[in-house]
């Protein structure tokens, strides 16, 4: 083994999977892992938001096409590796409040007020909690909820 070769970076390559087994494929892939116990590859990443795709960390490339030959559903490796910049995006997990904006109207999906619909009246995305009033109350009375535990039904532009 080179002295280079002590000091080499691992890189994140890029599977194309058929659409919608691309958890399968990073099982089978994990799987190997474990069975070859193989040093080359370090993680495997499937993100839901890129459908079709399965991101591989590892030292080598020829390592990871000769791993992935024969497993189904497998279309194939693209060529050269990805900067991790690229994938940060769906390393880190995306905020429940940030698609919901004050005038929204959202359905309660969870709690004791699950099935109203409410009006948002103020966001806290550091808590991730929003202000709700609900629309068929005869008092408007706000309620704190955190943002998982709404759905938006209608936008305030489209009001």
């Amino acid at each position: 083994m080179g002295e280079e070769e002590l000091f080499e970076k691992p890189k994140i390559f890029s599977i194309k999977t058929q659409i919608g087994k691309e958890q399968n494929v990073a099982e089978l892939i994990r799987g190997r892992i474990r069975k070859t116990h193989d040093k080359n590859v370090l993680s495997v990443l499937v993100t839901p938001e890129l459908r079709g795709y399965v991101f591989i960390e590892a030292y080598k490339a020829d390592e990871v096409k000769k791993m992935i030959r024969t497993i189904s559903y497998v279309r194939g490796m693209l060529d050269g590796n990805i900067p991790i910049e690229e994938i940060e995006k769906f390393l880190t997990p995306a905020s429940s409040v940030e698609k919901i904006t004050e005038g929204d109207i959202v359905e309660m999906i969870s709690g004791p007020f699950k099935g109203e619909m409410a009006k948002v009246t103020h966001i806290d995305t550091a808590k991730e909690e929003i202000t709700v009033e609900l629309l068929d109350s005869v008092v408007p009375i706000p309620i704190t909820v955190k943002g998982d535990q709404v759905r938006v039904v209608r936008r305030k532009e489209e009001e």
